[in-house]
């Protein structure tokens, strides 16, 4: 894939906030943080990096795996931090995604594993993201500070770890973690921490992201598009395939990633099972530049087509007569604009299905 944007996309909330610090030389494009769809979406548009810091997970699907993997297969640098950046990067460290900062080791490491190590709760893109809890990662590190600076004992502060871990984590907060103990030792070691903590607390998921956006500096302003590399161990599958065309389908029409999304449907739809390869010429259509078909009609078309055509037999069916995906969403795409009755449909259908066609 050539790069066809100098703007670096970077999903990130809370764990930067309000602050979106420049660089020289790179055009950081900063986004909300990435739900599934995001990356690929990004990727599409061909820049030279990726960076993931923060993303959607719970309640919104999250990022994909694949979705990375075919970014990093297209020469797309992506950097991992902080947050779900930190997660994917561990997990993916091994294929070529680039993983930065503390978070990031200590998943690699597997000394962390669970995802609510890095989660929080937070407020609107209009306020910022501002967090309304404290993730783990931050207690840890601010714990582990404390115990070298002499505030409290090791002891006290993995009692502190275990308490934060038993916690939900929308509820973890300082305050929770050092209200309410029973024993007077612990009241007073909470004591002399809280008096430390306006000082002394750690953003882990800050002190990371920044060095996220520093190691993607340093590497771009040496790193011409020319120099970008492209593997070929990414496996296409029915399940990237309908990631690709759902991400395509939220995106207003004519929309130049939209269409970048339906050419990758188009360009890998065939070689894989028939209902990809329908739905990425249910996509096409959808998306027509004339503007979107009613569903009912669409849905009318396709559902007579297959009617027509068991699934298992669209494979061969399109290879006997020379037709491309692209090629049959138009046809499709006529059938289902035009008001007929349904018999007059079928019948077209079945013209459609068994003509001996032969396209150039």
């Amino acid at each position: 894939m050539a790069t066809t944007t100098n703007k670096v996309p970077v999903f990130v909330g809370p764990s930067l906030g309000r602050d979106r610090p420049a660089y020289h030389g790179v055009d950081f494009d900063y986004r909300p943080p990435a739900a599934q769809g995001d990356v690929i979406a990004a990727a599409v548009d061909g820049p030279r990096a990726i960076i993931l810091i923060d993303g959607y997970f719970e309640h919104v699907p999250a990022v994909h795996h694949k979705e990375i993997l075919w970014a990093i297969d297209n020469g797309i640098a992506v950097y991992g931090a902080a947050s779900i950046g930190a997660l994917r990067a561990a997990e993916l460290s091994r294929f070529g995604m680039v993983g930065v900062g503390m978070i990031f080791e200590w998943f690699e490491s597997g000394e962390l594993e669970r995802d609510d190590e890095v989660a929080l709760v937070h407020g609107p893109e209009e306020l910022y993201y501002e967090p309304l809890s404290e993730p783990l990662v931050n207690i840890r590190s601010t714990l582990s500070s404390a115990v070298c600076s002499g505030v409290v004992e090791n002891d006290f502060a993995d009692f502190l770890i275990d308490r934060a871990k038993s916690t939900f984590y929308p509820e973890r907060s300082f305050r929770r973690l050092l209200g309410g103990l029973d024993r007077k030792a612990d009241r007073a070691g909470a004591e002399r921490l809280a008096s430390w903590l306006p000082s002394g607390r750690l953003d882990q998921k800050r002190i990371d992201a920044m060095a996220c956006l520093d190691r993607a500096t340093a590497d771009l302003q040496q790193l011409s598009s020319e120099n970008r590399r492209a593997s070929s161990e990414f496996v296409f599958t029915d399940a990237f395939a309908q990631l690709v065309q759902c991400t395509a389908a939220t995106m207003p029409l004519g929309n130049s990633s939209a269409d970048g999304l339906i050419q990758l449907c188009s360009h890998t739809a065939a070689g894989l099972t028939a209902s990809a390869a329908i739905g990425a010429a249910a996509l096409a259509i959808d998306r027509a530049t004339q503007g979107p078909v009613p569903v009912h009609s669409l849905s009318e078309a396709v559902n007579c087509f297959l009617e027509q055509v068991p699934q298992a037999d669209i494979g061969p069916w399109m290879k006997s007569r020379n037709l491309d995906i692209e090629t049959l969403s138009r046809m499709l795409e006529e059938l289902a604009r035009v008001e007929r009755s349904s018999d007059e449909a079928e019948k077209l259908i079945h013209r459609l299905v068994h003509s001996r066609l032969k396209m150039s």
